[in-house]
């Protein structure tokens, strides 16, 4: 999820975060993680692409809160389902909620709607491109074994 996040919405390269990425994992295995960083790119051309939502990822696989009341402590008071969502709070409900007013989780870094939509044309503009589906195609070559070459 993070690394879908960092690379779609925010468009950063996989490569200018893997070693950060790395030295968080208890347990970090270059030949797997890396690999799974591509994947989560979309840089190796040949997996489909996933273009995740954390707010909609949140809500389908934390929808009590409790990862977020657990590590997000500043969100502790916010009632599910506010707290998939804290920036769309009423000046109310932040008082009433205990946060504070400066806090990050009312403005969010990007809009997600608009990333969204800017992630999509970004990767299916990449996979129209001639010399991508060439690429795809040598891949496949290389390392699927079809039918016909038994």
């Amino acid at each position: 999820m993070l690394v879908n996040f960092l690379t779609h919405h925010l468009n950063i390269d996989w490569h200018d975060d893997v070693t950060h990425l790395a030295q968080l994992f208890l347990y970090f295995y270059p030949a797997i993680h890396c690999s799974q960083f591509q994947v989560q790119a979309g840089v190796t051309s040949i997996n489909t692409i996933r273009l995740y939502n954390p707010t909609k990822q949140a809500k389908e696989h934390d929808p009590n809160g409790e990862f977020i009341h657990k590590w997000v402590p500043e969100l502790a008071n916010i009632p599910v389902p506010l707290l998939f969502e804290p920036w769309t709070l009423t000046e109310l409900e932040v008082v009433m909620y205990q946060l504070d007013n400066n806090s990050r989780y009312l403005s969010p870094i990007i809009d997600l709607a608009r990333s969204s939509i800017k992630a999509r044309e970004r990767l299916w503009g990449w996979l129209a491109r001639d010399d991508v589906k060439s690429e795809v195609n040598a891949i496949l070559n290389r390392h699927v074994r079809t039918k016909n070459t038994q």
